[in-house]
């Protein structure tokens, strides 16, 4: 009463966010993960035992025998936009959009050995806190397209180091449907299905979590019959990438070499930020 809602106004319990985000990404099974690339990297799946790994955030979900397993971190699209709104958004070409362009130059570039290496951790990193971001390996005929392609794939290599995660802790992930802003992009999502080597779909709609709460509200009020009902009936892909065997090669070694730099940065990143709090 105290909402102002009328006498006999159904009122459906929500979800957390991320939950929510999985339904209306169509993830209410085993076996697909749902990968939000957005200001955070989230990666969750559902599992039909809870796993017993303290590193592992578990959460109930939707159904009473299946849980969520969620890797993230700060570390996906917003890396983008801290690069547009500081080298890009200011002089655009009339009428494009700064996003677009970024992908443009991304795409027309590959893949190689001589790329330069980009650690997303603009806000810190999951396994270290004081850890930073930085390109590694750049030289003298490195463009800006060079610059941008080496951030789309360090973003992804971080959201391939928590599936991987996930994987050891024993979730299947065998397929993964993309959502948030980073999915908007027309070349990031096969970036991601080449990285995690598994094929993708982007989700269709742009607001995968409003979704999810409009499917727990027909649940709830009994338009569908459980929530697997409701996201097969009102979601569905956008586009689906396959992954390139071809290149796999190429980004098996790149991820690995991103990796070991990481594990090096360590007692510098611990350095740079000892000397920050004694200023």
């Amino acid at each position: 009463a105290a909402t102002g809602l009328r006498a006999g106004t159904p009122v459906v319990a929500g979800l957390f966010d991320v939950v929510a985000s999985a339904i209306g990404s169509g993830v209410t099974s085993t076996g697909a993960a749902s990968i939000i690339a957005g200001t955070w990297s989230i990666n969750q799946v559902i599992t039909e035992e809870p796993i017993r790994d303290p590193s592992i955030f578990m959460l109930s979900t939707f159904d009473p025998v299946r849980y969520l397993a969620i890797e993230s971190s700060a570390t996906s699209a917003a890396n983008l936009e801290w690069i547009v709104r500081e080298f890009f958004e200011h002089a655009p070409p009339a009428g494009a959009s700064p996003f677009e362009i970024c992908s443009e130059l991304v795409a027309s570039v590959g893949p190689a050995g001589d790329m330069p290496i980009y650690h997303p951790f603009l806000y810190g990193s999951q396994q270290n806190g004081k850890a930073r971001a930085g390109f590694y390996g750049i030289a003298g005929w490195h463009t800006r397209a060079h610059m941008l392609r080496a951030l789309f794939e360090g973003v992804v290599f971080e959201h391939r180091r928590h599936v991987e995660t996930l994987r050891r802790a024993g979730a299947t992930v065998s397929q993964a449907v993309l959502s948030g802003g980073g999915s908007r992009s027309a070349i990031w999502p096969q970036i991601f299905a080449d990285v995690l080597d598994v094929p993708v779909t982007v989700a269709r709609s742009r607001e995968t979590g409003a979704l999810g709460a409009a499917i727990a509200a027909g649940t709830g009020v009994g338009l569908f019959a459980d929530f697997s009902s409701g996201a097969a009936a009102m979601t569905a892909p956008d586009r689906c990438y396959q992954p390139n065997s071809e290149i796999a090669p190429v980004y098996e070694q790149r991820y690995r070499l991103y990796g070991e730099i990481n594990q090096a940065m360590g007692p510098l990143w611990d350095r740079m930020a000892s000397e920050r709090m004694s200023d």
